[in-house]
């Protein structure tokens, strides 16, 4: 994170016998080097019932307190790894009425950080440490985070493009509702007098064109199941429109329920046939579902060699689930080892943003951007394709959000 080249070792005469800048992590210090005492989360194996109370560090908030006196009061490796491989969600928990982790249980939101970007700030923090002690690392002061935007596309047509018995099923849905707004504007577009809603894939360049980001699209590439509806694959209109998103942006794939479910064989179809029909090997994956089972769902990614992840958020709660801003590598502790599988953080999806309680969710975005302290945080947004709807520019939201990209 702070791109300092280093060496490890365990041999205390090779330690001694350096003479530039170290660090020791042990229980006691060697002699009067820069200093971690370390707490005994590293050096266990296994998942172990974690006491966890809240120090700080200034004003920062921390755990496994461990040196008072010390350059680092506290572990910063044990606690930086507690949060990033989610050891809590690797322990019984209890679930949500939809079976997810609930971030309420969480630490974060218990000691009141899940909206910071806390081991970013712990490290830069620490990064400052090292830098009053030693004159050969200089803290880098002009730092800049990046923001990120992922557009996924979970259903491609709310109305056209469907088949006659999806359609009846909608309108009998908006009569028995009384909706007739819902039914008349569903009319309008089936005689082709309004544009489908979710069809907003035409204006992407113009949603983009002044901004630095360029979003990277996840499509949903599977047949309906009981599970969820999805937008047919056979669809000619679908298929042109995920070859030519295809050749303005980067494509990753975007995962059934049934997948998350059945992984075994449904997510290497669905692999394999938007391969198929882009002609690229996809790489990038994103699950539509959430993270059900932490183990479970990176273990069956890992296993269809997926190598970018972008799902360690929460689907309707904004923060950072595993504590940072910075794409991590995922490490599974039945194999007690790293996976070659990154994990970019999501720090809100639109779903949360809307479901703030606050005029302007957008400042919160912009709060958090205004956070990040390294050059390797990202401020990682997911918007759908409906959000770009062109009929809803005078939405407060959406101009936001569209505002906020292009600073």
């Amino acid at each position: 994170m702070l791109m300092i080249n280093f060496d490890l070792t365990t041999k205390v005469e090779i330690f001694v016998a350096h003479s530039g800048p170290k660090l020791s992590y042990s229980n006691k210090p060697l002699g009067d080097e820069f200093f971690v005492k370390s707490h005994l989360l590293l050096f266990e194996q296994g998942i172990t019932t974690q006491k966890l109370k809240l120090d700080f560090w200034d004003e920062l908030p921390i755990f496994f307190l461990t040196n008072t006196e010390g350059n680092c009061p506290f572990d910063i490796f044990a606690a930086s790894f507690f949060l990033l491989s989610r050891y809590e969600e690797c322990m019984p928990y209890l679930k949500t009425n939809l079976g997810y982790f609930d971030p309420s249980q969480s630490i974060s939101m218990k000691f009141d950080f899940l909206e910071l970007p806390i081991i970013d700030l712990w490290v830069s923090k620490f990064q400052e440490k090292l830098a009053s002690n030693f004159q050969q690392i200089v803290k880098k002061r002009n730092h800049k985070a990046s923001k990120k935007i992922l557009l996924e596309v979970p259903l491609a047509f709310r109305y056209s493009n469907r088949s006659f018995l999806e359609n009846l099923e909608d309108f009998i849905s908006s009569i028995w509702k009384l909706n007739f707004k819902q039914l008349i504007f569903q009319i309008l577009v089936l005689i082709r007098f309004k544009n489908d809603p979710f069809d907003t894939f035409d204006f992407w360049k113009e949603w983009f064109e002044k901004s630095s980001i360029k979003p990277q699209v996840f499509f949903l590439f599977s047949q309906s199941s009981s599970y969820q509806v999805t937008t047919s694959i056979f669809n000619l209109r679908f298929k042109k429109i995920i070859k030519k998103t295809g050749d303005f942006f980067s494509l990753g794939l975007l995962t059934s329920i049934r997948a998350q479910i059945d992984s075994k064989k449904q997510i290497l179809r669905e692999k394999n046939d938007f391969q198929k029909l882009t002609n690229r090997s996809i790489f990038d994956v994103r699950l539509s579902n959430g993270i059900l089972n932490l183990r479970k769902d990176y273990e069956m990614l890992y296993e269809n060699e997926f190598k970018n992840d972008y799902s360690m958020g929460y689907l309707d709660q904004i923060g950072f689930r595993a504590g940072t801003a910075t794409p991590y590598y995922f490490y599974d502790f039945s194999r007690e080892s790293q996976l070659s599988l990154k994990l970019t953080p999501i720090f809100a999806t639109e779903e949360s943003l809307k479901r703030i309680n606050n005029p302007f969710p957008v400042e919160k975005l912009r709060a958090a951007y205004e956070m990040l302290p390294l050059n390797s945080s990202i401020l990682t947004i997911v918007l759908t394709n409906a959000f770009l709807d062109p009929n809803l520019k005078n939405n407060n939201l959406q101009k936001g959000l569209l505002n906020f990209i292009s600073d």
